[in-house]
């Protein structure tokens, strides 16, 4: 049998890193669009690929897609100030309702079972929370953002 050269000099390419960034974390920021690519399970497989090899990943997804797409779909048309959302009651509504599904589908992803060996078998666990505080950004050039809000503070010991 021929070896294959390419994957062995690959393999001892990547070879040092398995162990430098075993137990590591990665904090890993995405934005709606990855979700609402047509192939995000490509993304979602490196991740548990990544997970197989004892790499703890903090995911932050975001959502604006989505959540302009349901808006629209509900006739709704948001005021933007400073390249943010203008969040009145109606639509934070909107807002956590579409950060749930998004959620649900990224945890869905991560849920494929991993088929190729040796990491078939291998388990995703996910933990999600609320670990991050935000405040009212409150008037911006005259207008009231409501519930727009900007990050206060992250959790980072309940994250890790």
């Amino acid at each position: 049998m021929k070896p294959n050269n390419n994957f062995v000099t690959w393999f001892r390419s990547v070879a040092p890193y398995v162990n430098v960034f075993h137990g590591r974390t990665f904090v890993v920021v995405f934005s709606g669009e990855v979700i609402a690519d047509e192939k995000p399970a490509e993304l979602f497989h490196d991740f548990n690929v990544l997970a197989s090899l004892c790499v703890r990943l903090v995911l932050v997804h975001g959502a604006p897609p989505q959540i302009d797409s349901r808006l629209k779909e509900r006739k709704l048309h948001p005021e933007y100030v400073k390249g943010a959302r203008v969040t009145d009651a109606l639509t934070l509504q909107f807002v956590k309702e579409t950060i749930g599904r998004v959620r649900f589908e990224i945890e869905a992803l991560l849920s494929m079972e991993l088929s190729n060996p040796p990491i078939a078998n291998s388990a995703v666990r996910i933990a999600n929370g609320n670990f991050i505080t935000a405040h009212p950004i409150g008037v911006e050039d005259g207008m009231d953002l409501m519930y727009t809000g900007e990050i206060r503070k992250v959790d980072a010991e309940s994250i890790r």
